[in-house]
């Protein structure tokens, strides 16, 4: 009797020795799985931040072209192999997976783009649980919107009607920006020029300053202003001269023209589009702003003008961009990121 208990008791033991063996088998699978995941997982967020980081260098970079009228083709196509190069450029191998699509059309053109791009991160340790690879897809969305605010202004002016209506009549080159002689469109001493500071009276230096380097301050929309009363040609001529040769693009072709240049030329002005706020004719509202690229100035030396020709302009940075989508476009734009 003794020996049976005896032996009973050992096959009790062993059993116990083998349920141990188990259980630390079984934990160390776990552990081993934890870690698998942990390992992948932390080297496919890696890989999607580089991703996102990627997909919103593309999706600003194409940004920079919009708007784009729905029927340009050719502009759509750049604007797509910019995006494709951006993502290359920031680590994407497989471009062709990208898809690529513009948005918010609005009056014939389109005023975003949205790039998504698939990728897939390759796994280490969750190969032993027949996982090979972890798929995902990232995505950011540019968009233009109107600018609220600015600064680097000229102190010149476009009416917000005559803008309205060369820009209907497909008619926006040559733009009178100030006038230089008593014409229909001058009343009453309001040449065009305008006093960004909102002083009224602030004099020649710093009209020629603005002139020549820009009102480094801010204008938001719904500021009025005094005018600039008078022809001011000597201003006009010193501050556009130093604006005009600042230029240092293009020097085979004579620089920044509205056929070739940079946005970052100073030839390349930022003016208010305002409205008169009664039939003096003395004060103007800030209503939205304008770019025109500055046209040779010794044709209108003599007689205190200004003439520039209209093209769309785009800053980088939602701060002074309306995302109330109250504000009217005249063609100077904020571009952010709306995914």
């Amino acid at each position: 009797m003794k020996a049976r208990l005896a032996r009973l008791f050992r096959w009790i033991r062993k059993q116990e020795r083998g349920d141990s063996l188990l259980i630390v088998a079984l934990m160390m699978t776990a552990l081993v799985g934890v870690t698998a995941t942990a390992t992948d997982l932390g080297m496919a967020y890696v890989k999607t931040a580089q991703t996102q980081t990627a997909v919103d260098a593309a999706a600003l970079a194409a940004g920079m072209n919009l708007p784009i009228d729905a029927d340009d083709t050719t502009k759509k196509a750049k604007t797509i192999d910019i995006a494709k190069e951006y993502l290359a450029k920031n680590g994407v191998e497989n471009t062709d997976e990208a898809i690529i699509t513009f948005g918010d059309y609005d009056h014939g053109a389109y005023y975003s783009i949205d790039v998504v791009q698939p990728s897939v991160s390759e796994t280490a340790f969750a190969r032993i649980f027949s996982i090979d690879e972890i798929t995902f897809k990232r995505e950011a969305e540019a968009k233009v919107v109107p600018c609220a605010a600015l600064s680097d202004l000229v102190p010149l002016s476009i009416q917000e009607h005559v803008l309205e209506e060369m820009i209907e009549h497909d008619a926006t080159e040559h733009v009178i920006l100030k006038y230089g002689e008593n014409t229909d469109e001058v009343e009453n001493g309001s040449f065009g020029a305008v006093d960004l500071d909102g002083v009224k009276g602030g004099g020649a230096n710093d009209y020629t300053s603005w002139l020549a380097y820009g009102y480094q301050d801010k204008l938001v929309i719904g500021t009025i202003l005094p005018i600039e009363g008078g022809n001011m040609t000597g201003p006009t001529y010193a501050g556009i001269v130093e604006r005009y040769n600042a230029c240092t693009h293009f020097p085979s072709s004579g620089g920044c023209s509205l056929s070739n240049y940079s946005d970052d030329c100073p030839r390349v002005m930022k003016v208010p589009v305002i409205r008169y706020t009664d039939d003096s004719h003395k004060y103007v509202e800030v209503v939205g702003f304008a770019a025109f690229v500055l046209e040779d100035y010794t044709t209108y030396a003599d007689e205190g003008c200004v003439i520039g020709s209209y093209v769309d302009m785009v800053n980088v940075g939602a701060v002074d961009g309306d995302l109330t989508g109250t504000a009217d476009s005249f063609g100077v734009y904020s571009l952010v990121l709306t995914k």
